[in-house]
């Protein structure tokens, strides 16, 4: 558990999806903790930290990872490093590799079978989500684990595949594991739970993603596989971005062709005369010896709106006086560790304890330079409390 707490002290100072704390733990000595012992007269002098990164490290404080990690464990989340038994093997070989992986469900180390991402599209056409449910479904019924995204379209077709065949799948996000964000498929991800998956995440607390992150995502999604499948990619679309991750992670890639000539699928078609395999059931995918089954029912749509994963709607109406009492002195902007503990009054161990609940609460989020701020539209502000 100690070491846990280095890796994420510094992703929480290079930023998710740096490769850097990977980097500095293979050849800095001893590690990440001996980085962290040495402090910002070492870190100032390394030509790999620029000025704004250093800043950071100084920022940033093992005390904040403790508590975020008490909390985690406390949520019941698997948190795992590259020093983690756990830790999937594949992400120790791409060039920048997850400091911290959040996980809900099964352990990433007990999904079974050769692992397999199936992405595509968010608005497909018809063919191409009939394709990702027969696919996910031969892959399922084959033992494979399916890995893909939350978003409704290919991967929520995906997952409907899965769920057909009563298979596993691994579901990454580009939020935390309590954001209500992509609610329309939390209902399949509450499935796949239920059928022993896994949903995995970089993100200790994001409510909605940031700028870059699906590409920080998607390059997670075909880092934990072998061999990746991309359903409906258009000549310049996100669904490229796939197959540019796999081409730099050395990952097989196969392609479902969909209807000829259609314009949803020019990316499909140069991918597939540069050399990417076509796949129409998910037999090509898996060689010799895949059953013969086809593609299984088709899951139809809830009528009805499911809650939302793990995060409640905030509102200022009974707020504990000690969340109002933050909440209040960030209305004029943010506010560092130290402004909000002498201006709520609050020993640092305990607020930081509170600010951590009220980050995955959804009410506040965490800025660099160990800052705080209310987040940027929020339902429940009430100026008349400020």
């Amino acid at each position: 558990m100690e070491n846990i707490v280095f890796w994420m002290w510094a992703q929480q100072a290079f930023g998710v999806g740096s490769g850097r704390p990977w980097h500095i733990y293979k050849s800095f000595p001893g590690g990440l903790e001996g980085f962290y012992r040495e402090g910002a007269r070492c870190w100032n002098r390394l030509d790999y930290v620029s000025e704004s990164q250093a800043a950071a490290l100084a920022a940033c404080t093992l005390e904040e990872a403790m508590v975020r990690l008490d909390c985690a464990m406390r949520l019941g989340w698997q948190v795992v490093t590259p020093e983690c038994e756990q830790y999937p093997g594949e992400l120790r070989n791409i060039s920048d590799p997850p400091a911290v992986l959040y996980s809900k469900g099964a352990k990433l180390g007990e999904l079974s079978g050769p692992r397999i991402a199936v992405v595509g599209a968010r608005k497909a056409v018809p063919e191409s989500l009939d394709a990702a449910r027969g696919i996910c479904y031969r892959i399922s019924m084959s033992g494979g684990t399916v890995v893909t995204g939350e978003a409704s379209g290919v991967d929520g077709c995906a997952m409907e595949g899965v769920i057909s065949a009563r298979g596993r799948a691994a579901c990454v996000l580009a939020v935390d594991l309590t954001s209500s964000y992509m609610a329309t498929t939390s209902h399949l991800r509450k499935k796949i739970l239920d059928l022993g998956g896994t949903l995995i995440t970089e993100y200790f607390s994001q409510n909605k993603p940031d700028r870059g992150g699906f590409q920080l995502r998607n390059r997670l999604i075909t880092g934990l596989c072998r061999k990746v499948v991309l359903v409906q990619a258009a000549e310049k679309s996100g669904t490229m971005i796939y197959a540019r991750h796999a081409a730099k992670q050395g990952r097989e890639l196969f392609v479902f062709p969909g209807p000829e000539g259609a314009e949803e699928f020019a990316g499909s078609r140069r991918l597939l005369k540069e050399g990417a395999s076509p796949v129409i059931t998910g037999g090509e995918v898996l060689g010799s010896g895949a059953p013969a089954e086809g593609p299984g029912p088709v899951i139809a749509e809830p009528a009805f709106q499911e809650a939302p994963l793990g995060r409640e709607e905030p509102s200022v109406k009974g707020l504990p006086s000690e969340q109002q009492a933050v909440l209040d002195m960030l209305y004029g902007g943010e506010r560092t560790v130290d402004e909000l503990a002498e201006g709520c009054g609050m020993e640092a161990g305990k607020l930081l304890r509170l600010l951590t609940r009220m980050e995955l609460a959804g009410q506040i989020e965490s800025a660099p330079g160990r800052r705080y701020r209310r987040l940027a539209a929020q339902k429940f502000e009430n100026k008349g409390n400020g």
